[in-house]
């Protein structure tokens, strides 16, 4: 072999080291995704759900923990259920280290029936109201108010009726609780009162509850299609739970 040749023989010798370098980049295997479902991240007191942990492999057996016993607890099979207003963390571990957390808000329940007042605190009448003296009659009146609701989680979802002088307006009504236990709802009552067909469009709401009583003050506006102008009304709330 000449020189020349192996030199040539070397040079490529070299090159195929090279390219077989250890350094040379490589694509990561992926590693195993848990998580837990489904992602439901707030209930109220009473209320259950049943988790699952999702991972690859698959888990053939499964522990759970929550890290607030004083807000949730959760059983062997993965059903949590609420216990106390609060948050809590829920951990799954399966068989072969797999392992998830999800963060659990818990609320008071606000779901069933409540009943009480609602006084009137201001009053603004404009045109054909004004005219008939509509916040002179009911300023400082007190007016019974019920409540039906339904809840899931943070929303709120039902009806509500107000007496409107001997009549009653009605219609429904939805919304949602916050973290703290502070209620938000809005809707339309309608019905016919003093003569006229009446809407009372709720424009806000803003009570609080801890369960047992809601407090707090809502407005809105009454319209007629019989009556030109509108009246814009506030109360406070004072209601209570009924069997």
């Amino acid at each position: 072999m000449n020189r020349f040749l192996a030199a040539t023989v070397l040079i490529g010798a070299l090159s195929a080291a090279a390219c077989g370098d250890s350094n040379s980049p490589t694509t990561p295997t992926p590693g195993p995704t848990s998580a837990i479902t489904p992602a439901t991240t707030a209930l109220a007191v009473s209320q259950s759900q049943t988790y699952t942990l999702s991972s690859t492999p698959t888990p053939t057996t499964v522990s759970w923990v929550s890290s607030n016993t004083n807000a949730l607890v959760i059983d062997s099979g993965g059903t949590a259920t609420a216990v106390g207003v609060g948050s809590a963390t829920i951990t799954a571990t399966g068989d072969a280290a797999q392992t998830a957390t999800l963060t659990v808000q818990t609320v008071p329940l606000y779901q069933g029936n409540w009943i009480g007042s609602a006084t009137v605190a201001t009053c603004t009448d404009l045109v054909a109201f004004s005219v008939a003296g509509y916040c002179a009659q009911n300023l400082g009146t007190t007016q019974q108010v019920t409540l039906s609701l339904n809840q899931s989680g943070l929303t709120l979802t039902g009806s509500m009726s107000k007496t409107e002088g001997g009549n009653l307006l009605t219609g429904p009504v939805g919304g949602a609780t916050g973290i703290a236990g502070d209620i938000t709802l809005t809707g339309t009552l309608a019905g016919f009162a003093n003569g006229a067909n009446l809407q009372l469009g709720i424009i806000s709401w803003n009570s609080f509850s801890d369960g047992s009583n809601m407090t707090g003050t809502w407005s809105g506006n009454i319209t007629s299609p019989q009556i030109l102008g509108l009246a814009t009304l506030q109360w406070s709330l004072s209601l209570r739970p009924t069997p």
